[in-house]
């Protein structure tokens, strides 16, 4: 028993102890649940594997504003870019990734390239769809509108393009509509330009892009029909081997590599070449098959399965 003088101190000493216990615990709990960002970090890992595979192509400029060259294409290009980076459903390959692979087959980036060319490149980049186009209608008319002294200068834009999505397995044209916008562009950014002079890449993506967005609505509307679309896998080729014999190849998250995918390694056993010594072509032989166990950036590491591997041999990818 707790004597009639000390039963309120003895209540305060209980509590304050729970209390202190409970204050305990909870710090506990607080350290040892896993934080927001682990999760965040698998999560947005297994969305990036889910999102469609795209690469855009220059967008050719069939309007009648012909200004700017090609330039207005290319700022159309990276605009769509953008949008449709934006909307969280596609992983779009890098320009420069784009302009290398179409510099090794001697083809040029034209906004409507062959359906079949299409394909060829899109396999090369590991992507499902390939996406080409033109700006049908283009122009920026300056305006100025007001009372007497209270006259105010503005510049509308107005844009139509026409786009296309090209499946890279069976080079089938799998989209194809048009978008098309108005904009009114105003304040001190356009005040004193010569829109058929001056060129400014943010003015001209702003002045197109109501048709972009008005276009990539439409694709996005379609975007499960285009994930059911499959990915192709790049061949790749062994450009090193660690002390340990693990083999680097020279493709990664950036073509869509994956653990666990398998390659035929090919070795170059013969060349043919003409009188001139100009190499006509390569004759090969399997050696070997590998897997890949980790994928980087823009590499990934493969193990040996079977047979032999080594620097120089190109893999071939095994469905």
């Amino acid at each position: 028993m707790v004597a009639p003088g000390h039963s309120t101190s003895f209540r305060t000493f209980i509590m304050t102890t729970l209390l202190r216990r409970i204050v305990s615990l909870t710090s506990m709990i607080v350290i040892l649940a896993p934080s927001g960002p682990l999760f965040a970090t698998a999560e947005e890992t297994a969305q990036e594997q889910n999102k469609i595979r795209v690469a855009v192509m220059n967008i050719e400029n069939h309007s009648d504003w012909s200004f700017w060259g090609d330039t207005l294409g290319s700022a159309t290009a990276d605009e769509l870019i953008t949008q449709l980076f934006k909307t969280g459903k596609f992983s779009l390959v890098e320009r420069t990734q784009l302009e290398a692979v179409l510099a090794e087959q001697n083809l040029g980036q034209s906004g409507m390239m062959d359906p079949s060319q299409a394909a060829k490149i899109g396999q090369l980049l590991g992507v499902q769809l390939i996406l080409t186009g033109s700006i049908t209608k283009f122009s920026v008319d300056t305006k100025s509108g007001g009372f007497r002294r209270f006259r105010a200068e503005y510049s509308e834009a107005e844009s139509n393009i026409d786009v296309r999505l090209i499946n890279t397995n069976t080079a089938e044209i799998v989209f194809a509509d048009s978008g098309e916008g108005k904009v009114r562009l105003g304040g001190v950014r356009v005040k004193g330009v010569n829109f058929r002079q001056d060129f400014d890449e943010g003015l001209v993506q702003e002045s197109i892009r109501p048709a972009i967005e008005d276009v990539v609505r439409k694709i996005v509307a379609q975007a499960d029909v285009f994930a059911s679309v499959q990915t192709p896998i790049a061949p790749a080729q062994v450009v090193g081997v660690s002390a340990e014999g693990a083999l680097y190849i020279d493709k990664g998250k950036n073509y869509g590599v994956v653990v666990g995918q398998r390659y035929e390694a090919n070795r170059v056993v013969d060349e043919i070449r003409d009188a001139s010594g100009n190499l006509l072509d390569t004759i090969t032989e399997p050696v070997g098959v590998v897997a890949v166990t980790r994928v980087l950036d823009q590499s990934a590491i493969c193990t040996i399965v079977e047979g032999e591997a080594a620097k120089g041999d190109i893999l071939k990818p095994i469905r």
